[in-house]
């Protein structure tokens, strides 16, 4: 869908552009801040529930010891307040960023959204916007507290220099039908100017409907179980792709068998009876966890990663899955399967099939070259296949997709990956299972024909 409307330039953030702070006199100290971001995080009662989410979350974030422990720690070495604040920032956002998870990556949206608000308390900086009607917004970027100033059903679009496609504004501004498009050149925009947006994703909801047509499951991918209970009440059959790397991320120990147990139970709970993909842990040389020995490796995406790094933690793999199956015995009804990442052998099937025990749904995600070349033997061993067109993609291409140098080999439509695509449909179909399609490519309306007409039974899409 392409809109058109009068720019409205949505202001910079400090740390987006630091020439707003420069001059500016320190109003209050960081103890100071904490508290009062705590006191209006804790306060913040939006009519919108995603924008109440938002500062639930955001309240999360700050509390966690992690983040005044990484600012305790820059103001003992003697940086000042502000220099320490924007160091233990860029710290523990250099920790995210290097995720290998588009959605977890996105997450360091939310950490700079509230160190952006510590800093803007410090500074007595405050934002108010009041964006006339039919309006394009125009940003470097927007964070998703910023989410909770807009009012979607007002402005005709949004256009950003930066941003990823699973941040918090691309999200509620699709499931708000409003057009959104990143990566703009705004520098020679003005307020008022008239300008365009571009985005393929928003505008007759041609996924669904064809996949509905074709008599085809429609599933959602989920980072947290509101994602869940918001794809259930959206009308989505199930949830193809559970992530579970929230659980393990950004804490000092790993998370008990009972902690899990908890979060599955819930999660298969808001499914209200339909499947639910988890996906194991899907950590390793790019993803640090600071409980466990990870050696730095130099090429991490074909390093221990996935189920070579579960394997080689089975105490890890161990409680996730007796979680899982905990989880799925303490919900009568619930359809439970499991996800394992990477894989690339049949001893990897057969390690975890052996040490799950339980007679769940055990599939894998297809995301390399080997699982596609020797997939047919793989299917012999699983209850389903999940396509992974993101790392399939980067593997099959012998491109980084975070490489821009790179992009335009990074193609999930191109002839070697469609081939690929079809291999594994192909295998999965003569064993007798199931293949859906859980990549970003599931959830792209120029990908949906080509992926009914290769046999894909289902696909498992970003948002509804």
């Amino acid at each position: 869908m392409v809109v058109r409307g009068p720019a409205y330039l949505w202001n910079c953030h400090p740390e987006a552009c630091p020439e707003l702070a420069e001059g500016r006199e320190r109003r209050i100290s960081f103890s100071e801040a904490y508290d009062q971001v705590r006191r209006e995080l804790a306060a913040a009662a939006v009519p919108e529930p995603k924008a109440a989410e938002v500062f639930a979350a955001h309240l999360e974030i700050l509390e966690d010891p992690m983040l005044k422990e990484a600012v305790e720690a820059e103001l003992e070495a003697g940086k000042p307040e502000l220099e320490a604040l924007d160091a233990a920032c860029s710290g523990i956002c250099a920790m995210f960023s290097e995720i290998d998870d588009e959605y977890l990556r996105a997450r360091v949206d939310d950490v700079r959204d509230v160190f952006g608000r510590l800093r803007n308390a410090m500074l007595g900086i405050s934002r108010r916007h009041e964006v006339p009607a039919g309006s394009v917004i125009v940003a470097e970027e927007l964070l998703p507290s910023d989410t909770a100033e807009i009012d979607f059903s007002s402005i005709a679009g949004i256009l950003c220099r930066r941003g990823s496609s699973t941040s918090h504004v691309c999200i509620i501004a699709h499931s708000k039908g409003v057009p959104i498009q990143l990566g703009v050149d705004i520098s020679g925009i003005s307020d008022g100017d008239l300008v365009s947006v571009d985005d393929p994703m928003v505008g007759p909801s041609s996924i669904e409907s064809k996949v509905r047509a074709a008599g085809r499951k429609l599933y959602v991918n989920a980072g947290s179980v509101d994602d869940i209970r918001a794809a259930i009440a959206a009308g989505a059959d199930g949830i193809g792709l559970f992530r579970t790397e929230f659980l393990f991320l950004g804490r000092s120990a790993m998370p008990t068998r009972e902690e899990q147990k908890a979060l599955y139970k819930e999660a298969l709970e808001a499914c209200a009876g339909k499947p639910l993909t988890v996906r194991l842990l899907d950590v390793g040389g790019d993803k640090a966890l600071p409980y466990l020995p990870m050696p730095r490796e130099d090429n991490p995406f074909l390093g221990l990663r996935g189920v070579r790094f579960l394997l080689a933690h089975t105490e890890l793999l161990e409680a996730q899955l007796g979680a899982i199956a905990d989880a799925a015995s303490a919900v009568p009804g619930s359809q439970v399967r499991v996800m394992i990442p990477m894989v690339c052998t049949v001893e990897e099937i057969r390690r975890v099939r052996e040490m799950l025990n339980q007679p769940l749904e055990l599939g894998i995600m297809v995301e390399t070259p080997a699982a596609v070349l020797d997939a047919a033997s793989l299917a012999a061993e699983c209850d389903f296949f999940s396509i992974g067109t993101n790392d399939l993609t980067q593997y099959v291409m012998a491109a980084d997709r975070g490489n821009s140098a790179v992009a335009g080999l990074y193609d999930p439509m191109s002839p070697a990956v469609r081939r690929a695509v079809e291999l594994a449909v192909s295998a999965a179909h003569a064993s007798g299972i199931p293949v859906g399609i859980c990549g970003e490519l599931a959830s792209d309306p120029r990908a949906t024909d080509f992926l009914l007409s290769a046999g894909l039974d289902s696909l498992s899409l970003s948002r509804l």
